[in-house]
């Protein structure tokens, strides 16, 4: 009966020392009606190993953890709309003279940075200490779908070098017909001695390639037939 006693007691004092922690979402620019979050809006403080407090938003737009021992916590508000950035919430251990009177802090903290790394102060209190949260930025999952853009159509590779195609095929039969006589020669000049265009190029070669012949074994008789058709003296 005395070490349950002992236990009551000693719960009691420990929740009379417990720090209070209070965190609300005012209205800003970005939410001006803080009301208007969903239910499922809601605080998580985690601390040490093992230890963490969840807290259901109120009708108040607020958030209300009633019995926090000394540690250093980390608050992340959670929203289906918006961001929140997340703070540090140290609290310490009381004095002797004034076991209520635990002192409290509360400032921005940075993911992915050293804990040590703290930002702008959120305030300080003892025993208890009330923080202003503000959204930070709207979340959103969808993208909306852009309009026809006839510039971007006309500058896409595909239809770039379509325009280009047409042009020259369009464009080409029109600059010969104009074509200054010299300059024309000179032209159709360069055109057959081309490797490609020219009577040996590639082009005619492939153009005139027995691919049937090829695929019979056949071979070209290069001087064969004209040797033996010769006469006997």
């Amino acid at each position: 009966m005395f070490s349950l006693r002992a236990l009551a007691l000693a719960l009691c004092v420990s929740l009379a020392t417990a720090a209070r922690l209070t965190v609300s979402i005012p209205a800003s620019a970005l939410l001006p009606n803080p009301a208007t979050l969903p239910p499922s809006t809601h605080a998580v403080l985690v601390g040490p190993p093992g230890v963490r407090y969840d807290a259901p938003i109120r009708r108040d737009s607020t958030f209300l953890f009633p019995a926090l021992p000394a540690a250093s916590y980390l608050l992340t508000l959670h929203s289906r709309d918006y961001a929140f950035p997340p703070l540090r919430i140290d609290v310490s251990s009381a004095p002797a003279e004034s076991p209520q009177q635990q002192p409290m802090h509360a400032w921005q903290t940075f993911r992915g940075n050293e804990w040590a790394n703290k930002g702008p102060s959120y305030g300080a209190g003892h025993g208890e200490l009330h923080v202003h949260v503000q959204a930070s930025s709207p979340k959103d999952f969808y993208q909306s779908r852009g309009g026809f853009n006839l510039m971007g159509f006309v500058k896409s590779p595909m239809i770039l070098m379509g325009i280009v195609s047409a042009a020259m095929i369009f464009g080409m039969p029109y600059v010969m017909e104009n074509m200054d006589p010299e300059t024309k020669a000179e032209f159709e000049e360069m055109q057959s001695k081309s490797p490609i265009t020219g009577s040996g190029g590639a082009a005619n070669q492939i153009q005139n390639f027995d691919l049937a012949g090829w695929m019979a074994g056949k071979t070209a008789d290069t001087g064969a037939s004209a040797g033996g058709g010769g006469k006997k003296k």
